[in-house]
C-alpha cells in the first residue's frame, strides 16, 4: 500500500506530527510519497523495511524515504512512536539548503534508511521539541512552519550525524575525545599538562597512541592547535602578534615564528598584511586539523570517555 500525503493534509508545504500507538495502523506494510522522521518515543519493536528487519527501542531515530516499504512488528504493549511528515520538495530544499558537502545521496541511495539510537539526554531534549511540534499549530500559530523547519534539521542530525571522514577508524574513543577536547582554547594554552590530565592515563601510552593513530607526538598535536589558533587571530583580529602569541600558549616570539612560518610558509607579520583575509583563511585553514572523527555518544560514559 503507498500512502499520499494528500491524505493527511491539504497544503503540501505544511507539516503533519504526531504519537502513533495503535498497534493495528502500525502494523501495516506500507510506501509513501513523502519522507517520514520517526522517534520510538517509548517500548520496543522491530522495523521490518526493504525486507530486512531492525531492532527498535526508546530514542531510535529513523528517515523513512519515499518509496522505502516499511511496517512494524513485535511491538511491546507501551510501544509508541512521534512521526514526522515531511512533503519532498521540503526535503529537497534541505538537502539543497546543506550543499553537495552534505552528500545527500548517501542517505538517499542506501538500501535502508538512516537510523541512530541518540543518547538519553539527546532523546530528551530531542522528544521535548517533538512534542512541541506536535502542538506548534496551537501554541506557535503563525510561527509554527518555521519551528517545524527548525526541528526538521534537528531530526535529520540526529539521525544522520555528519562526521568528519577519518583515515583513521580504529582510533580509541579516548583519543578522540582528548584530541577534540584539546581544541579547546583553555586546554591547548596549558599544553601538555592538559592532555596528560584529560586522557587519564600514562604519559608513554598517551605517547604511543598519539604517534600510532595520529601520526604525531602530543607536543606536535599541541603545537598546531596552537598555531591554528594564532593564525585565526591574525586573520580575524587587529591584535598585536605578539599579545597572540603570548595567548595562543607560546613563551618564545622567535619560536612561535619559527613553527609558524614552517606550517603555513608564511610569517605571522607577512600574514596579517595579505589584502585577501577571507581568501586566506579559506585556503590555510579549511578542513578538520584532526582527521580522527568524533566517537558516537552512546560509546562514551558520563564523562565523555569510554574504556580501550
Amino acid at each position: 500500500m503507498k500512502l499520499l500525503l494528500s491524505r493527511f493534509m491539504s497544503d503540501a508545504t505544511r507539516a503533519y506530527a504526531g504519537i502513533i500507538s495503535d498497534k493495528t495502523q502500525l502494523s501495516v506494510q506500507h510506501s509513501h510519497d513523502y519522507f517520514e522522521f520517526f522517534v520510538v518515543y517509548r517500548g520496543t519493536g522491530t522495523h521490518r523495511v526493504n525486507g530486512a528487519r531492525r531492532p527498535l527501542g526508546k530514542g531510535s531515530v529513523v528517515l523513512v524515504r519515499p518509496d522505502d516499504d516499511h511496517a512494524y512488528s513485535d511491538l511491546s504493549s507501551d510501544f509508541a512512536i512521534i512521526n514526522v511528515l515531511v512533503p519532498s520538495p521540503t526535503m529537497g530544499a534541505l538537502f539543497d539548503y546543506l550543499g553537495p558537502s552534505f552528500e545527500a545521496d548517501r542517505l538517499l541511495a542506501a538500501h535502508l534508511p538512516p537510523s541512530a539510537v541518540v543518547s538519553p539526554p539527546a532523546f530528551k531534549a530531542l522528544v521535548a521539541e517533538l512534542e512541541k511540534l506536535v502542538l506548534s499549530k496551537r501554541l506557535l500559530k503563525s510561527r509554527a512552519d518555521a519551528y517545524f523547519r527548525i526541528v526538521l534539521l534537528k531530526l535529520l542530525v540526529a539521525c544522520s550525524p555528519l562526521e568528519p571522514r577519518t583515515r583513521h577508524a580504529d582510533v580509541p574513543s579516548w583519543l578522540r575525545w582528548v584530541a577534540l577536547e584539546m581544541m579547546k582554547p583553555e586546554n591547548f594554552i596549558e599544553g601538555l599538562p592538559a592532555f596528560w590530565r584529560l586522557a587519564g592515563k600514562s604519559e608513554e601510552h598517551v605517547s604511543r597512541a598519539c604517534r600510532r593513530f595520529l601520526h604525531r607526538t602530543p607536543t606536535e598535536l599541541v603545537n598546531e592547535l596552537r598555531l591554528e589558533h594564532a593564525a585565526r587571530e591574525i586573520l580575524r583580529t587587529d591584535a598585536k602578534i605578539i599579545t597572540i602569541c603570548g595567548e595562543s600558549g607560546f613563551d618564545s616570539l622567535s619560536y612561535f615564528y619559527r613553527r609558524f612560518k614552517q606550517r603555513y610558509g608564511l610569517t605571522p607579520r607577512e600574514l596579517r598584511e595579505r589584502p585577501d583575509r577571507l581568501a586566506a583563511e579559506a585556503s590555510l585553514l579549511s578542513g578538520s586539523l584532526i582527521d580522527v572523527g568524533i566517537p558516537p555518544a552512546t560509546a562514551l560514559d558520563a564523562t565523555g570517555r569510554n574504556g580501550g
